[in-house]
């Protein structure tokens, strides 16, 4: 989306909603009229067109980080990580290559899971509890092997309203998104949900037709030309 569409939402959220990170949410002490905002991947565009809107609106938010990617072109560095985080905003994981865990099994997977929240922690010196699965590819077995390296919550690409618990689902958010739409899903308006819902299995179809790695490389022709195009 561009920037000016992401600032008017941003600016509906802090007039209505507060914006508590995962782990105030998840312990039961976030306000009763709150948003949680989360962006995965760690694309460059979250420091050069999110932060800074963020900022301003004294908003917080969860970023969940690729971490084989970190200082990688298009991605955000170390440094501009702990910026963010000095400020108040989370970092947290979305695995350690962007692999689908669904495609791993063992060593592999355990080294994914906990590796990329190793990293994290010591780089920036901070816990990290709270996993982003990669492309949405997630299940029980994953769930499982999530809490089993030290995160507390995983969160799905699945939408919902999301409640204290282990599976965080949650509601995404794109350029086709109107305005009137955004505000609707934030006053948890069931029919939007649903077409929400809708449009998730329609995203699962397309992966499943596409395959994970040309999904990912449509995912990231998106992406540069976000960069390229910055509004």
């Amino acid at each position: 989306m561009t920037a000016k569409q992401f600032e008017a939402q941003m600016e509906y959220v802090s007039q209505n909603f507060s914006t508590p990170l995962l782990e105030e949410f998840l312990s039961g002490r976030a306000p009763a009229n709150s948003v949680v905002l989360t962006f995965d991947d760690g694309h460059e565009s979250n420091f050069y067109v999110v932060f800074p809107i963020l900022k301003r609106l004294n908003l917080r938010a969860e970023f969940f980080v690729t971490v084989s990617r970190v200082g990688q072109p298009g991605y955000m560095t170390w440094e501009q990580l702990a910026a963010l985080k000095d400020v108040g905003m989370s970092i947290q994981s979305h695995g350690l290559h962007h692999r689908p865990l669904t495609d791993l099994v063992g060593a592999e997977l355990s080294k994914e899971l906990r590796l990329s929240k190793e990293v994290l922690e010591k780089k920036l010196n901070a816990q990290v509890l709270y996993l982003s699965a990669p492309g949405g590819f997630v299940d029980k077995r994953i769930y499982s092997a999530a809490l089993a390296a030290g995160y507390r919550a995983a969160c799905n690409s699945e939408p919902g309203l999301a409640r204290a618990g282990k599976i965080i689902p949650r509601v995404a958010i794109i350029h086709s998104t109107s305005q009137a739409a955004f505000q609707a899903l934030l006053q948890a308006k069931g029919l939007t949900l649903m077409k929400s819902a809708m449009q998730r299995r329609f995203a699962k179809a397309v992966k499943a037709v596409l395959g994970v790695e040309r999904y990912e490389a449509v995912k990231k022709l998106g992406l540069r030309r976000t960069s390229n195009t910055r509004e």
